[in-house]
C-alpha cells in the first residue's frame, strides 16, 4: 500500500509541471460556398453575371495559455487565413499577439489584431466573412499592426478595453487608439457595446479604400427564448472632421430546432457630398436573408441571399449587386 502512495505521488510530481504549461491548441475552420453572382452598373458596360466558388475567411491557428504563477499566466496565439477554394496565395495574416493574463487585473497583450471597436460588434453580423457582410456598409472593420491592448477584468458583466498603436517610422500615420465598454448579461439575454476607433488607418464603406480615420460605433442585442434582435449604429470621418459617413444596422435570428433563420439590413450615408467624386458613393445599401442548418455545433450547412445597392454621385454610375449562395463550414 504503502509503494502505491509513493508511486502515485511520484507520478502527480511528474504530472503537474505538464498540467501547468498545457500543450498548444490547433483550431481553424473551413468554410466554402458556391454563389450564382449578378451584377448591373447603370450607363456602363460593366454589367456582369457568372458562378463562383468562395472560401469565407478559412483559418487555422495555434493558440494557448501557460501558468506562470498561481495567479499569472502568458497567453499567445497566431492565425493565418487559407484560401481553400484553390485561388490567390495562401497564409495570409489574421491575429497574432503574445501576452500577459493575471487573474484579477485583466491582460495586458501586444501584436496585431482586431481593434476594439471591431470586437464591439459581437455577434451581431449575422452574415459575417460572407460577401454579405456588413463590413459593405459599417466602417471600422479593422485589424491593425504594431499594437499593445489592455482588457480589464469583468465586473457585472461588464468589460472595459483600450488599444495603443505605435507610429513606428516617422512617416506612418500618427499612433492610433481604440477604447470599448462592453455589458454582456448572458442571462439577461443582453449585449451592449459603445466603442471608438482614433486615428485608425483602415476601412470606410463611402469614401475610397482606406483612410486615416475617427469611428464611434453602439451596439445592441436582445435575446429571448428562440428570438434575438441587433441594431446598431456607427459614425466615421476623417481625422480632420470632414468626409463623415453615418450606417445603421438591424437584424433578427429565428432559431427552429436545428435551423436558424435570418435577415439583416444595412445603409451607409455621406453626411456631405461636396467631396466625393463623380464615381464615390453617396449612400450603400444591403439586405440579405439566410438560413443555417446545424449538424452539429462545429458543422452547419447554409443558405444565403443578398442584394447590393451603390448609389453613386454620378446616377449613371449607379452598381446593384446580387448573390445566391449555398455552403458547408466546418470548425475544428
Amino acid at each position: 500500500m504503502k509503494h502505491n502512495l509513493i508511486a502515485l505521488a511520484v507520478a502527480a510530481a511528474l504530472v503537474a509541471p505538464i498540467a501547468a504549461n498545457a500543450a498548444p491548441k490547433v483550431y481553424g475552420q473551413i468554410n466554402l460556398s458556391a454563389e450564382s453572382y449578378q451584377k448591373d452598373v447603370d450607363g456602363s458596360v460593366g454589367d456582369q453575371e457568372y458562378t463562383r466558388m468562395q472560401s469565407n475567411a478559412s483559418r487555422f491557428g495555434v493558440k494557448g495559455e501557460d501558468e506562470l504563477t498561481a495567479t499569472l499566466s502568458a497567453i499567445y496565439a497566431i492565425e493565418w487565413q487559407v484560401n481553400s477554394d484553390g485561388e490567390g496565395a495562401d497564409l495570409g495574416q489574421r491575429n497574432r499577439f503574445v501576452g500577459i493574463k493575471h487573474q484579477e487585473l485583466g491582460t495586458v497583450k501586444m501584436g496585431k489584431y482586431d481593434t476594439y471597436l471591431k470586437l464591439a460588434q459581437g455577434k451581431i453580423d449575422l452574415f459575417n466573412d460572407f460577401a454579405a457582410d456588413m463590413e459593405f456598409t459599417i466602417a471600422g472593420e479593422n485589424r491593425v499592426n504594431n499594437v499593445l491592448g489592455y482588457e480589464s477584468p469583468k465586473f457585472a458583466n461588464t468589460q472595459f478595453n483600450v488599444m495603443s498603436q505605435t507610429q513606428d517610422t516617422a512617416a506612418a500615420a500618427k499612433n492610433g487608439s481604440s477604447i470599448s465598454i462592453v455589458h454582456h448579461n448572458e442571462e439577461m439575454g443582453l449585449y451592449l457595446a459603445l466603442a471608438s476607433d482614433m486615428n485608425i488607418e483602415g476601412k470606410t464603406s463611402l469614401f475610397g479604400t482606406t483612410r486615416e480615420s475617427d469611428t464611434m460605433r453602439l451596439v445592441v442585442s436582445y435575446n429571448v427564448a428562440d428570438l434575438t434582435l441587433n441594431c446598431l449604429y456607427s459614425t466615421s470621418e476623417n481625422i480632420t472632421g470632414k468626409d463623415a459617413e453615418t450606417a445603421y444596422l438591424l437584424g433578427a435570428a429565428y432559431k427552429l430546432s436545428d435551423i436558424v433563420l435570418k435577415a439583416q439590413y444595412s445603409i451607409a450615408e455621406a453626411d456631405d457630398t461636396a467631396t466625393i467624386g463623380a464615381t464615390g458613393s453617396v449612400e450603400k445599401a444591403q439586405m440579405t436573408i439566410g438560413a443555417d442548418y446545424n449538424f452539429t455545433s462545429k458543422t452547419r450547412a447554409f443558405a444565403w441571399y443578398t442584394t447590393k445597392e451603390d448609389t453613386k454621385k454620378a446616377a449613371v454610375n449607379n452598381i446593384d449587386e446580387t448573390i445566391l449562395a449555398l455552403g458547408v463550414e466546418h470548425k475544428f
